[in-house]
């Protein structure tokens, strides 16, 4: 027979304790030695600071009961498991010293056992975990008094596994989207410009330009508010789905496939105004007590004068599974705007105005990329008096993030005059003379441009066409998508001219770029935003245009994210008759703030002041980027990874003493289990370890050269059921009752040493491997 530790004596207990007691010791150090060793570099280590911060807190229900994910265990699976811990955990088992810590680990086992038993609790812990399930079952949650599942018409409780996933995943989106809609649904800008020119002037006889302090003075305004609601639906336009097809198509398909999903329409309300603020002058008559008089000119309040000005409203609609609708829009041609998005927007001021524009995606041969035809038509003038204008673009991606289009417009058309005078009896066609100048009318133009954008940390390349002598690849790719360039090149012409436009943007100051704000829900599960814990970024901007007479203009910009919805930015350019203008930004979730201060008038912009424009602000941001926010993030993340550090230290110490209960409360069970396996010829645990083991290729210093093990022979034995012993891969081995982690964020291994038919084997395998005993491979030789 074996021999094992005695667990059941005090002694051992209390050797079992020392050992564990040096275990927490080595691992308080390996942590303080990691973070003293970030605080001695200049920057903390992205790696580290990211595992550290993502350690998990919550014990994971798999791993408690040592149960695999994937493939998912079945209801006898999960109920063997609880059975075989109730065994040894269940508190009426245990001696009454030893039942409250029973007691403890019994509740924790039960929770799992609760939770992985139901399979809609089940459902909602693979996706959000413990936190979730306790959420979405409490009030307010979606399965909680009050919730979703109460105001259903169809009890949630009798849907299937499959059905519960995709209502609980709808129910998802829709709080998701009803968020986002209360922070983006409405949008507003405001764009106030200041003349601060006369900052810069200069004296032409002695050819000096001076600077001083500007008088600020408001010359230009624009204001812009919309906002879009969902568009109701008109059963009796659009008809009702076709039964018979329904039938004949799998619903699980349907509903999984996100091009049949219907989508809702919506209409957008917009207003917008603009133009200049003047102060007007007007002479007053002064009288003065010597009886003298004196005329002076005097300003009165400021007033807004209104140059543009806009009122309308825009519907959004996708037509989606058309063909399988009954009515009018299920028969040819009408049957074509498959897939296809279409808006209408109409204007009420500046003057009545229609505009339709229709999107559909064909492809020219089957498995290629296709091409996107974007037809539109507007009406600006009445029918009778000019034709409509129509503009076609199409627009084509030839690779991932890089597009080409073209677009045409046929600008305002007159009616011809053959037509004119074929109808001149029943109707007058044209532009009467008197309402010529109010409109204006519509240039015509060719456009061709070519976009590139920044690539996506998502997007993964086919490996096969990499070189596979190029090892710098993966570093290349990895400074490719944290710059994030994009360029834009456009050359259009018209019969008032042309020009050339070049914009040309990168991320500079960080290897990661800022994500986008994206759905975190999807059909297919959660797909939570990660953390960006570097810097973060500045996202610069060149635009420069030519003309066809060569006049050249120019805009630099660089803005960056102050927080996790806003962003601030600081541009410099040359704006036409402006002259040298300074804008500074501020976005947040749709809304803008802009103001644009002109220093200095067009005749008197030279290349050195452009230059001094540009160099001043970017040095002045440059000093506090790295002189204050540098420094203020790292003393940030010092401070919470010492705090990271001591909540990691309590934890360790409390899953200490929790897996030396564990050890006591479930020896005597494990016990006598092994010594019918001794009898049997069965499957012995004869000793077991799991910890760090330094690499013993490369000589490491300090505590990195320290092994950090703690015995776990009982723990293990007490998974060996009917001679056998398997560890699935996915489980987490440091949440396994009876083990914790001895040192945190280092790769550890499990080592087992055990006697089968007599013979001695020994097996290891890391965090992220599986184990399977007993196996021939196993065996010692000799």
């Amino acid at each position: 027979m074996p021999r094992f530790p005695d667990h059941g004596e005090d002694r051992g207990a209390a050797n079992g304790f020392s050992r564990s007691q040096d275990a927490l010791g080595n691992s308080r150090r390996d942590l303080n030695g990691r973070i003293d060793a970030n605080n001695d570099r200049d920057s903390i280590s992205d790696v580290d600071y990211d595992r550290l911060m993502e350690y998990p807190d919550d014990v994971d229900y798999y791993s408690l009961l040592g149960l695999s994910r994937t493939p998912p265990p079945t209801d006898a699976d999960i109920r063997s498991a609880y059975r075989s811990l109730t065994l040894s955990f269940h508190p009426d088992k245990q001696p009454a010293h030893l039942r409250e810590a029973a007691k403890q680990q019994f509740e924790k086992i039960r929770e799992a056992y609760d939770t992985l038993i139901d399979p809609k609790k089940r459902t909602v812990y693979d996706l959000l975990g413990a936190e979730g399930v306790r959420r979405e079952w409490s009030a307010g949650g979606a399965m909680g008094k009050g919730g979703v599942a109460e105001q259903q018409q169809v009890g949630v409780k009798a849907l299937s596994p499959e059905e519960f996933r995709r209502w609980f995943l709808d129910t998802m989106k829709a709080r998701e989207r009803k968020v986002l809609d209360s922070l983006v649904q409405s949008k507003g800008s405001i764009s106030l410009a200041i003349d601060a020119t006369s900052m810069i002037s200069a004296d032409e006889e002695e050819d000096y330009v001076y600077i001083q302090l500007p008088t600020l003075r408001p010359s230009s305004y624009a204001i812009g508010y919309s906002f879009r609601t969902p568009l109701p639906s008109f059963k009796e336009l659009w008809g009702k789905t076709d039964e018979g097809a329904e039938s004949e198509t799998d619903e699980s398909e349907k509903d999984d496939d996100p091009s049949k999903q219907a989508i809702q329409s919506e209409v957008t309300f917009s207003a917008s105004i603009g133009g200049k603020l003047q102060t007007p002058m007007r002479e007053a008559r002064f009288l003065y007590p010597d009886g003298t008089e004196e005329v002076k000119r005097v300003a009165m309040p400021l007033i807004l004068v209104a140059q543009n000005m806009s009122l309308g409203a825009s519907i959004n609609h996708g037509f989606r599974n058309v063909a399988s609708t009954k009515g009018l829009f299920g028969k040819l041609p009408l049957s074509f705007l498959e897939g296809a998005d279409a808006s209408i927007t109409g204007l009420v001021l500046p003057f009545p105005t229609v505009e339709a524009v229709v999107a559909k995606a064909i492809s020219p041969f089957p498995g290629t990329k296709p091409l996107i035809f974007t037809f539109r038509t507007g009406f600006f003038r009445s029918i009778f008096q000019s034709l409509p204008v129509i503009g076609l673009q199409v627009t084509r991606e030839l690779d991932v993030g890089r597009t080409v289009y073209c677009s045409w417009s046929s600008g305002t058309l007159d009616w011809p005059t053959v037509i004119r005078e074929l109808l001149e009896p029943i109707v007058d066609l044209g532009v009467p003379l008197d309402d010529v100048l109010s409109r204006p009318a519509q240039t015509s133009k060719v456009e061709i441009g070519y976009i590139s954008a920044p690539r996506k940390s998502g997007a993964i390349e086919d490996e096969e066409d990499e070189d596979e002598d190029d090892i710098d690849a993966p570093a290349t790719r990895k400074r490719e998508v944290g710059a994030a360039e994009s360029w834009q090149l456009q050359v259009d012409a018209s019969p008032q001219g042309g020009g050339l436009s070049v914009v040309y943007g990168r991320n500079l100051f960080s290897h990661k770029g800022d994500e986008k704000l994206r759905s975190e829900w999807s059909t297919e599960g959660y797909h939570p935003i990660s953390q960006n814990h570097d810097a973060r970024p500045v996202r610069l901007e060149i635009q420069t245009t030519v003309g066809i007479d060569l006049s050249l203009g120019w805009h630099i910009s660089g803005t960056r994210q102050v927080s996790d919805f806003t962003r601030m930015g600081l541009g410099v350019g040359l704006q036409g008759n402006k002259g040298l203008v300074v804008s500074v930004s501020w976005n947040r979730l749709g809304q803008k703030i802009k103001l644009p201060i002109a220093i200095c008038p067009l005749p008197l912009v030279s290349a050195e002041i452009a230059a001094l424009a540009v160099i001043l602000p970017w040095a002045t941001y440059c000093g506090v980027e790295f002189g204050f926010i540098r420094p203020r993030e790292r003393k940030r993340r010092r401070l919470e990874l010492a705090k990271r550090q001591r909540q990691l230290e309590k934890q360790i110490a409390k899953r200490r003493v929790e897996s030396q209960q564990a050890i006591d409360l479930m020896s005597e069970q494990v016990l006598r289990r092994q010594a019918r396996e001794e009898e049997n010829g069965g499957l012995v645990i004869t000793k077991a370890e799991y910890g760090y083991y330094p690499s013993r290729d490369k000589k490491k210093k300090g505590d990195a050269g320290e092994s950090k093990v703690i015995d776990v022979t009982i723990p293990v034995a007490a998974l060996v059921d009917h001679g056998q012993l398997i560890i699935p891969r996915e489980v987490i081995k440091f949440q396994m009752i009876g083990f914790y982690d001895p040192a945190p964020l280092r790769p550890k291994k499990l080592k087992i040493w055990y006697r089968f038919g007599g013979k001695e084997h020994i097996v290891e395998a890391g965090d992220s491997e599986g184990i399977t005993c007993p196996m021939r491979s196993h065996l010692i030789s000799g």
